[in-house]
């Protein structure tokens, strides 16, 4: 039987009150309580009662389950860790801007944050902040894997994203990866994508380097699957 880790509880309150633009002070006023008692909550010191857990459910949008969901452990140690040794990483690549609706080079933040039993990760607009997705990262000593998705009450549909870094560069000031999302009409999309542990300016070159190779054109011709060369810089 598995046991129950009021901390991680706790985190989840705080992580799901975070994501839908809470203050503590709001959670205090919907739930009648104290802000010391929000806090106490979030620390895991002190736990909900089941018509509070509903209450906070209700506010998050979301089920019990996601209250209670147990985040994925790992064993092995080496695999969970932060490879990188900063909290924020700058993502470049081609994006889709919907206000502009055309595709342009542009800058997002990849926040890092390793916990005891896991590296959470978080994706942000670079421009305002805004929380597109959060999930986790495993890595080895040549790649970083992250699997992320979006909160659904904080966005109109579901969102799954995954990104592949190449960390064999992780001391250089700019690091190939492939992104993997979807767009408004839930067409998959894969593309390069550059991440430093700078802010750097995003060049016309650096977007160039960017664009698929015609040997990699040539692969999805011949395999019907887009292999990026993600370690041939």
């Amino acid at each position: 039987m598995s046991k129950f880790d009021s901390k991680l509880f706790g985190e989840n309150i705080k992580k799901y009150r975070k994501i839908n633009g809470l203050s503590q002070e709001n959670l205090a006023t919907r739930l009648n309580k104290s802000i010391g008692t929000i806090s106490r909550f979030e620390s895991g010191e002190l736990l909900p009662n089941a018509e509070e857990i509903h209450i906070l459910c209700d506010e998050f949008g979301i089920s019990e389950a996601d209250l209670f969901e147990r985040q994925y452990i790992t064993a092995n140690k080496e695999n969970i860790s932060n490879p990188f040794g900063v909290s924020t990483l700058y993502v470049y690549f081609n994006a889709f801007i919907p206000k502009l609706k055309l595709f342009k080079k542009d800058k997002f933040l990849l926040r890092v944050q390793e916990k005891t039993d896991r590296c959470e990760v978080q994706f942000e607009n670079s421009h305002d902040g805004t929380v597109y997705s959060n999930g986790y990262m495993l890595s080895d000593n040549a790649v970083a894997f992250i699997s992320m998705q979006n909160h659904k009450p904080n966005r109109q549909r579901l969102d799954m994203c995954e990104m592949i870094i190449n960390i064999n560069d992780r001391e250089s000031d700019l690091m190939l990866g492939a992104y993997l999302g979807t767009n408004s009409q839930y067409e998959p999309s894969i593309r390069k994508c550059y991440f430093s542990k700078k802010d750097i300016e995003f060049t016309d070159e650096m977007l160039e380097d960017l664009k698929p190779r015609d040997y990699e054109i040539k692969k999805l011709k011949e395999t019907f699957a887009l292999y990026l060369d993600i370690f041939n810089k």
